[in-house]
């Protein structure tokens, strides 16, 4: 794995986004992160693991994502990119958000994972980690990122545990071949059942039974074919005799249809020579009758038109005479109408005047009034303001007697907080001894169990390392005789002159003599349950005290934190009684101040609401000033509405010319307004009718015109029409004579027939086709009969006699087939029989050694080999690098039970335990392993580069060792491995030549800067 980027916001101390880009700081191959302790150094870790694994190794999943989220933020959101398998890039996301009604609540974290194609983010079905990086969770921290306290972890684990984490990095399982083996034992000897029970099934198929059905089956075949040439002259002889049946059949079906045609053929004579007649008719007659029947019609037509427009000619010549005479009359009114005019206009004059009369009476009334309400208003302005002078005074006397505001605050508070350290000390006593009395049930329990809560484990764990020894003697003498007793059979059953199924050698000169080991055995394996019963009990105990030690030690630290809280409690009630310097009131009886803050909230309720009916008076008195200014601007406005009124009222009187305005004044202006409507409707009424009577005359002048000349043209049409028709019918009275018919009548009745003639003359042309066709039919029938010399009433015998031979013949060639069938199934059933047998031996050679396999695999002990081989080889590449720190006087190296001893040539070359080595020598084995085992699993990314990540100090080294171990750190970039390195001494700065510095703000939270 590669890292490229990370932002983090509301991690921890990290309340705002922070990001880091890290293509920048692995480019120099060798990178650290500095800090002061508790700046968020190590949180930048935890947010690569929990991004990549939803997993930390700082808290539990009880209630994490809330104490991961910082406490002044609302959102926690990870982003980390890296290079992951075949150098594709990734991007994996984490996300929670605080509940906004319950601030200790938090939404459950939402995770998502993408691959990197081009710029885009394509989503990945799962959040999965460890399918892309190979690795898990667990091994992530011990080969990649090795967090803070854990860097020595690989070298202290058990024999054990090492090795099953080597199997876990290195894929070992596939070297584990014992269940493979199993498998195919158990699958070889399911074919031995099915193979020999096939077998047997398919005893009766021999190369006996198989010649018998040869022989019967010649003989078949020979019955089959003289049979055969029976049924086949047979068969000939019946068809003749068919077909001269059939041949009589048509010969009855056809002359039934002649007979039949016969009878139709004067019907159709008949039909034939009807339409003739008609269509001679048609032909000479047809168009010219039809011309007789149009132009009569028309003459009928044009009759009606003729009638009718010398009625409508007389209509409106009526109506002229009706219009001239009205015209007179009305002429004499139209030529007054220009003196009614005028008079209207005088009308409408005066009523204009005597309603703007009455407008200027209804004003001066309403500026009298106004005026006596304006004087009203002024007097109440007047006394409301003498009431209000009065209230200020009031308030002016209340003010007086406040307290200060502030005073009573700083003295309200200080009571309040006094108040609450002494709660707070009281919950902390009841607390502290709640934890104490939690604290020693435990350690009770570490009594009755005979164990020290200080060294409880790693007594626990010697119990199960010397059980695990003995079990793993106990397994190890059980393979031996298992080996032994299966070789003991194998030397049993040698024969001279026959292969070892082991070796294949067929001369055995010195056979094995062993004796029965069933009863060891026995009791090596009543032996291993014991010992596996006492782990068990062992493992129980351990998670018992697992839980009971982190138990133990939440609640020392809780009753050492609650001490401590106590302690700072007590002084800071001490330090907050010296704030105490009001000399009226004393700190521990706060009801006088009570009493007293009574009072003041009294006086300053008094003033509020005196305030408040002030306000009010000079609302009250703001809106009647505002009244007053608005009944003043209404009576201005009136005034110059009176004023504008008198002058229209003048202009109108002065346009008055005919008639006299006193004879109107006591006259209704309603009866005024009714007369002008009157005559100016009448007016109307006159222009109106005097134009429609000169439009209508000239309408009719010009319709008599028209309709004369419409008259004279259809006179002239209807004398043109008798003339042809006069014509048309001399013509039919000669062609009458010619053709030798009667009358016109005669002729119409022959045409009034209807014919379809397309059909009528087309069913007759088949008919004589039919005719033709039948006939000649039954002619050719009878002479085919005539040739065909057989005797169609020995049809019977001769179908009794074929059906006979036919049934002979398919049951012999039923037996053949069925025979020809069992040959086939004997000749495959004997195959099989042969092939089976082959497989039957090969996997009964095959089962013979799958079981010498599987006793050679059993308990793992390949696996273990392989295991072990694995850590010698990590111990040889750790040491290239621990001989140089320790200038060759150590070297590590992987005792018989898989633990990690050091070689000590300033002491001879003997061996010691590593937890012999000091802190300083400690830490260089701790690096120069966790380099080689990430060397080591390289491989598994398939990247070009690599990536390592260190949260450990370098406190315990001395100058020369840190030299070295930068120095081998530097190296590392050349091999395209690239180290991290997290620490608080700023003096290694120095020599790391990018880095990143985490700053703490109070109020910001940590801060990234970047030192490149």
């Amino acid at each position: 794995m590669l890292p490229l980027y990370l932002s983090i916001e509301g991690l921890y101390s990290y309340q705002t986004k922070q990001e880091i880009d890290f293509t920048s700081l692995t480019s120099a191959g060798l990178f650290g992160i500095f800090g002061k302790v508790g700046s968020g150094k190590s949180s930048i870790l935890e947010a690569i693991t929990f991004a990549l694994f939803a997993n930390t190794n700082r808290l539990n999943s009880n209630n994490r994502a809330y104490n991961m989220m910082n406490l002044n933020a609302n959102l926690l959101r990870i982003e980390f990119h890296f290079i992951g398998k075949e150098n594709k890039k990734y991007a994996f996301e984490a996300s929670w958000r605080r509940n906004g009604k319950q601030f200790d609540k938090v939404t459950t974290p939402i995770r998502k994972a993408y691959v990197f194609d081009g710029e885009e983010k394509i989503p990945l079905e799962s959040t999965d980690a460890e399918t892309i990086l190979g690795i898990s969770y667990k091994n992530f921290n011990r080969t990649v990122i090795v967090p803070q306290g854990q860097f020595k972890e690989f070298l202290e684990l058990k024999g054990a545990e090492r090795s099953s984490m080597i199997k876990e990095l290195f894929n070992l399982d596939h070297y584990d071949l014992f269940y493979k083996v199993a498998a195919l034992n158990k699958e070889t000897d399911l074919k031995l059942q099915h193979l020999s029970g096939a077998v047997q099934t398919l005893e009766d198929y021999t190369e006996e039974s198989i010649a018998d059905l040869l022989t019967q089956l010649e003989k078949e075949e020979l019955d089959l074919l003289d049979v055969t040439k029976k049924h086949q002259l047979l068969e000939q002889y019946h068809q003749k005799l068919l077909e001269v049946q059939q041949l009589h059949l048509e010969i009855a079906k056809k002359k039934a249809v002649f007979a039949q045609l016969s009878i139709e053929q004067v019907h159709i004579e008949t039909l034939k020579t009807q339409i003739q007649l008609f269509q001679k008719v048609e032909r000479i007659f047809k168009n010219i009758l039809d011309s007789v029947a149009r132009e009569l019609s028309e003459e009928s037509k044009l009759q009606e038109d003729v009638n009718s427009a010398q009625l409508q000619l007389n209509t409106v010549q009526g109506a002229l005479i009706h219009a001239n005479s009205r015209y007179k009359l009305v002429e004499g009114d139209f030529n007054l109408l220009d003196h009614k005019k005028l008079e209207v206009e005088d009308l409408k004059n005066i009523v204009q005047v005597l309603q703007l009369q009455g407008d200027i009476s209804k004003d001066n009334d309403r500026l009298a009034k106004g005026k006596l309400v304006l004087h009203d208003v002024e007097q109440e302005i007047q006394k409301k303001q003498v009431f209000i002078q009065e209230k200020q005074q009031e308030i002016i006397k209340l003010k007086e007697k406040r307290i200060s505001g502030n005073l009573l605050v700083a003295i309200h508070a200080w009571y309040t907080k006094h108040e609450l350290f002494i709660k707070s000390q009281s919950e902390l006593q009841v607390e502290l001894l709640t934890r104490k009395k939690e604290l020693q049930a435990i350690l009770l329990q570490f009594e009755q169990e005979d164990l020290d809560p200080s060294n409880w484990n790693e007594k626990l764990n010697d119990q199960e390392i010397t059980a695990n020894q003995r079990l793993e003697m106990i397994q190890s003498d059980e393979n031996k005789a298992q080996v032994q007793q299966q070789l003991a059979s194998y030397s049993h059953a040698l024969t001279a002159g026959e292969a070892c199924p082991l070796c294949g050698s067929e001369h055995h000169p010195h056979i094995m003599q062993t004796e029965d080991l069933s009863s060891l055995l026995n009791s090596l394996q009543s032996e291993k349950s014991n010992v596996i019963a006492e782990l068990v009990q062992i493992q129980k105990q351990k998670q018992r005290f697992i839980q009971l030690a982190a138990q133990l030690s939440n609640l020392q630290k809780d009753v050492d934190l609650n001490t401590a809280k106590l302690d700072t409690i007590a002084i800071d009630l001490s330090d907050h009684l010296k704030q105490f310097t009001w000399t009226t009131f004393q700190p521990n009886d706060r009801q006088a101040f009570d009493q007293w803050q009574l009072e003041a909230v009294t006086i300053e309720q008094n003033c509020t609401v005196a305030e408040s009916n002030l306000s009010l008076l000079q609302d009250e008195l703001n809106e009647l000033k505002a009244k007053k200014e608005k009944y003043n601007q209404v009576l201005t406005n009136i005034a110059v509405s009176k004023s504008a009124i008198e002058g229209r009222a003048a202009s109108h009187q002065q346009l008055i010319k005919r008639l006299n305005l006193p004879d109107f004044q006591l006259m209704p202006i309603s009866d005024i307004e009714n007369t002008i409507a009157q005559s100016v409707q009448s007016i109307i009424d006159t222009e109106q009718e005097f134009k429609n009577l000169s439009d209508k005359i000239n309408r009719l002048n010009i319709a008599i015109a028209t309709q004369s000349t419409h008259t004279t043209s259809l006179q002239l049409q209807l004398n043109t029409t008798r003339l042809k028709i006069e014509s048309y019918q001399k013509s039919i009275a000669e062609l009458l004579q010619v053709h030798g018919f009667e009358s016109t009548e005669a002729i119409q009745q022959i045409l009034q027939q209807q014919y379809d003639l397309e059909n009528e003359e087309s069913r007759i042309k088949q008919f004589e086709e039919q005719f033709a066709i039948v006939k000649t039919a039954i002619r050719q029938l009878e002479d085919r009969i005539k040739q065909e010399a057989v005797d169609i009433s020995q049809l019977d015998t001769a179908s009794q006699e074929l059906q006979l031979t036919k049934d002979v013949k398919d049951k012999l060639i039923g037996q053949l087939q069925s025979l020809k069938d069992q040959l086939i199934i004997s000749k495959k059933k004997y195959a099989e029989k042969i092939q089976l047998q082959s497989e039957l031996d090969k996997h009964i050679l095959r089962s013979k050694n799958l079981n010498i396999l599987s006793n050679l695999f059993k308990g793992n002990g390949f696996v273990d080999y392989i295991s072990t081989q694995y850590l010698e080889d990590l111990c040889q590449i750790a040491n290239q690098r621990f001989e140089r720190l320790t200038r060759g006087h150590l070297k590590l190296m992987i005792n018989a039970d898989n633990d990690f001893e050091v070689i000590d040539h300033l002491n001879g070359g003997k061996t010691r335990s590593v937890r012999t080595l000091s802190g300083g020598q400690f830490f260089q084995a701790s690096l120069c392993l966790a380099l080689a085992l990430a060397e080591s699993t390289r491989s598994l990314n398939r990247n070009e580069k690599n990536f390592f990540f260190i949260d450990e100090g370098f406190g315990t080294q001395d100058t020369d060792s840190v030299n070295l171990i930068f120095e081998t750190l530097h190296a590392l970039h050349k091999e395209n491995r690239i180290v991290g390195i997290i620490s608080h001494v700023d003096e290694l700065q120095e020599r790391i030549p990018a880095s990143i510095k985490i700053v703490k703000d109070e109020e910001r939270g940590s801060l990234v800067i970047h030192n490149f």
